[in-house]
């Protein structure tokens, strides 16, 4: 049996938010109306307001569906990976997609902090959010690298997993530019020599601050 002629289009939650996503990515939020996001999905506006009472709740849901897949994706990796190699994997996934043409995009977490903030506190929270995500999946993968005395000890991993951060997130915004890749590697290659366990003095630091503790 045929349906109806004019029957609305199938409401696919998942696929409307990463529509909504791609929107909001390329036109910002304020510049982005109901009506470019109707026209994207090729929704009616009925079948997104039985979801999402406004745009900024469709907004919301768009960083967090973003956020949640990077944080998933990071810990998967981390899990499967040896703490060298996935510092490596993750700087290296950083590395691709900067220099990529979508790359051009930058980050969306950092595209909602650099047009929402400061004044939004509900945004700020989220971002907070995802960049402690990082920042501790960074410590953790250091953590357990001086563990395994992988990871020079004579550093805190808070302190190196926060540097790591910045560099990734300025990988980001440099990726706007489309940056040569070669030299994103030889930028990744000098962050894992600079973590690396140079036995002779990262152990020689570690026992002298451990004795003045």
């Amino acid at each position: 049996m045929k349906a109806p002629v004019g029957r609305p289009r199938e409401f696919d939650p998942e696929t409307f938010l990463n529509i909504a996503l791609e929107c909001f990515w390329q036109k910002g939020y304020r510049a982005t109306s109901m009506s470019d996001l109707m026209k994207a999905s090729g929704l009616a506006s009925a079948s997104i307001y039985k979801l999402y009472p406004d745009k900024r709740a469709i907004y919301l849901a768009a960083l967090q569906h973003y956020m949640d897949e990077g944080i998933a994706r990071g810990e998967q990796r981390d899990k499967d990976l040896s703490p060298e190699a996935a510092l490596r994997e993750t700087l290296e996934f950083v590395a691709l997609l900067s220099s990529s043409p979508g790359g051009e995009k930058g980050c969306f977490t950092i595209a909602a902090a650099s047009e929402l903030l400061p004044g939004d506190e509900e945004i700020k929270s989220k971002v907070d959010q995802k960049f402690n995500s990082i920042i501790n999946q960074l410590e953790s993968i250091l953590c357990k690298g001086q563990t395994q005395q992988c990871f020079r000890r004579d550093e805190s991993p808070r302190v190196m997993a926060l540097s790591i951060f910045m560099m990734l997130e300025g990988m980001r915004v440099y990726g706007k530019i489309q940056p040569d890749i070669d030299e994103l590697k030889k930028c990744n290659e000098f962050i894992v020599r600079s973590v690396l366990l140079n036995r002779n003095v990262g152990e020689e630091a570690f026992s002298k601050r451990h004795q003045h503790g």
